[in-house]
């Protein structure tokens, strides 16, 4: 294998690639990525429940493929100039040379047989979404994703596309259009997001773990349009920057019942309150400045006021008063500040509309203007 590469293209796909490159494997071959030169630079990485494939278009002058370890890799292209890198493999050596202008490394290579196989992909249930939309819907729902092992369907995100038979977020809606929905939720609270979009195929109804997508959201994708491919056990996402640059990710689907989203959601509140989202914010990451270990915020409203205040024993207190329009009965609720925050952070209307039935039930957050984001809470008891 030899081949030629600008440093920046080389180390772009490199460092998207090797987010799911793992050490913690018994496979040691999975902490590095698999380099094949054939009609283009291929580069692909796997932990076993996903695996991504890119492509780059470089100067091959000799085919091959070679394993790398993909950290040294990437911080030896970290510490080049913007230049060709000429790479090329030592079959007897089974070391990889990467040189530089004058710089020279020699990097052991693994075994290649050691590397599964790129998963194969069958066209299914296959459409394209405009990646912003995409990227929104994705980055609201996964903040409400749980991160622990223990619930693993509640460690992804459950994405629906079909026709709208009305929204679940209570939108009325004109049945012709499609939709895209997408759910997050670890139990305290959920996200529920959704956009219309250009769809006329078979229901979905898959949860893909919100680490892929937040891989995909962060990754450095030019393009404007993403296809996504759905499959019984595994979802497929191609990002297509131009005619010699493509990157597909493969990951499986979890398995499991996710929660059905739709009876958590109440129907109607007893108060429902219009709040001013930057002052809430303000407010809110002031008084919470002297948090630690999850204490709660309290607020409380009452005669056109909303008081937030917090009490650590070992450190002191805060508190800050501000004006709403609110003028019944007294409510005192407390919130882990962190989650209030992604919640009112989220609305992307100016003011924002805030639902509380009681102190113990949980709260909705959504924005004015419509209802296709909506953030459930659950209050914390204090005593």
């Amino acid at each position: 294998m030899k081949f030629q590469s600008t440093r920046n293209d080389l180390l772009n796909k490199l460092n998207f690639a090797s987010r799911i490159a793992t050490s913690k494997s018994l496979i040691s071959a999975l902490s590095g990525v698999l380099l094949e030169a054939s009609d283009k630079l291929y580069i692909y990485s796997t932990d076993l429940e996903t695996s991504i494939k890119s492509s780059i278009n470089a100067n091959i002058i000799e085919r091959g493929r070679a394993v790398v370890p993909a950290k040294v890799f990437i911080n030896i292209l970290r510490n080049f100039p913007e230049s060709k890198i000429n790479v090329e493999l030592d079959i007897n050596k089974n070391q990889l040379k990467v040189q530089c202008d004058k710089s020279n490394f020699y990097l052991n290579t693994f075994a290649i047989d050691e590397y599964p196989e790129f998963p194969q992909t069958l066209d299914k249930i296959k459409f394209s979404i405009d990646f912003d939309i995409f990227k929104k819907l994705s980055g609201k729902a996964i903040k409400s994703a749980s991160n622990e092992d223990s619930r693993a369907i509640l460690t992804g995100v459950l994405i629906e596309v079909g026709e709208n038979e009305g929204s679940s977020t209570g939108d009325d809606v004109n049945n012709n259009l499609s939709y895209i929905r997408m759910v997050g939720t670890d139990s305290y609270r959920l996200s529920c997001v959704e956009e219309k979009i250009n769809y006329n195929g078979n229901p979905i109804k898959v949860v893909i773990p919100s680490k892929v997508l937040d891989s995909i959201i962060k990754s450095d994708f030019g393009g404007k349009i993403m296809d996504i491919n759905i499959e019984e056990n595994q979802a497929s996402f191609t990002l297509k920057d131009s005619e010699d640059s493509e990157t597909m990710i493969i990951s499986r689907l979890l398995s499991g019942k996710f929660p059905e989203y739709g009876q958590l959601i109440p129907k109607e509140f007893k108060h429902n309150i219009i709040l001013n989202k930057e002052k809430v914010l303000e407010v809110i990451r002031r008084i919470s400045s002297i948090a630690q270990d999850n204490i709660p915020v309290k607020i409380e409203l009452s005669n056109g006021k909303m008081l937030a205040s917090m009490n650590i024993k070992e450190i002191g207190s805060s508190s800050e008063e501000f004006e709403v329009s609110y003028g019944e009965e007294k409510i005192d609720i407390a919130f882990n500040p962190a989650y209030f925050i992604d919640g009112v952070s989220m609305v992307e209307d100016e003011n924002l509309v805030f639902s509380i039935e009681e102190s113990l039930k949980p709260v909705l957050i959504k924005n004015i203007n419509d209802n296709k984001f909506i953030y459930l809470l659950m209050p914390i008891r204090i005593s």
